[in-house]
């Protein structure tokens, strides 16, 4: 109380503490992402394209109803991370003795760090283009991400984080280079494809020639 009386400054809430880093600068989110990546496994990878593709959808929705009846909703990757940011403050720890309650928090809790995580991979790829900065890592970031897609047939088959209709943007499809193949035009933002370090990893990692790519370069998400 009155803690303006003695200087004391509110301390930060996790959300806010998450909040921050869409703060940092592009080389310290690049790294920040780099050695996340390290230590992620293939099915965590593949959740975070199935969250990037349904975050890429609703900032598309976004752009088309701003300035009609909507105002405020986010409309960039760095916009929406700060909101979903913001949201960890209304998950505390479930109680421990309530299964059913822990095993609803894990859930919601789960959606919402792939949003978060998806995110940062979409201010950087924002901050990248706009920047024309570190754009050989972040070309090398997707394609980590991307190898991952083969993954996407066997969590719709048993996830219980994502619903049918988010997992629409993907074929069903048990190819695996054919899942790679959809990722590549459902998930990465259409602009990426305007710059020749995404395209040469396109090719170069699974075999997708830069023609089948352009036509998404005039996307602005």
């Amino acid at each position: 109380m009155f803690r303006w009386l003695t200087g004391l400054s509110r301390q930060p809430t996790r959300g806010e503490r998450f909040a921050r880093a869409f703060d940092l600068n592009l080389p310290e989110l690049v790294n920040m992402l780099v050695a996340r990546l390290m230590h992620e496994a293939s099915v965590d990878r593949a959740m975070l394209l199935v969250a990037f593709a349904n975050m890429r959808a609703e900032l598309r929705t976004n752009r088309s109803v701003e300035g009609s009846y909507a105002t405020g909703l986010p409309t960039t990757y760095a916009e929406h991370g700060r909101a979903v940011a913001l949201l960890f403050d209304e998950y505390p720890p479930a109680e421990q003795h309530d299964a059913d309650a822990r095993r609803v928090h894990d859930v919601r809790f789960k959606r919402l760090h792939h949003f978060f995580r998806a995110s940062v991979l979409g201010a950087i790829s924002e901050r990248a283009h706009q920047e024309k900065a570190e754009l050989n890592t972040l070309a090398h970031v997707w394609g980590e991400y991307l190898a991952s897609a083969g993954r996407i047939a066997t969590i719709a088959q048993q996830s219980r984080i994502w619903s049918e209709d988010e997992l629409d943007w993907f074929p069903g499809d048990p190819d695996e280079t054919g899942q790679i193949r959809a990722a590549l035009c459902t998930v990465v933002p259409g602009f990426l494809w305007r710059h020749d370090a995404m395209l040469q990893m396109a090719k170069s990692r699974f075999g997708v020639v830069a023609g089948s790519l352009k036509p998404y370069i005039h996307d602005g998400i």
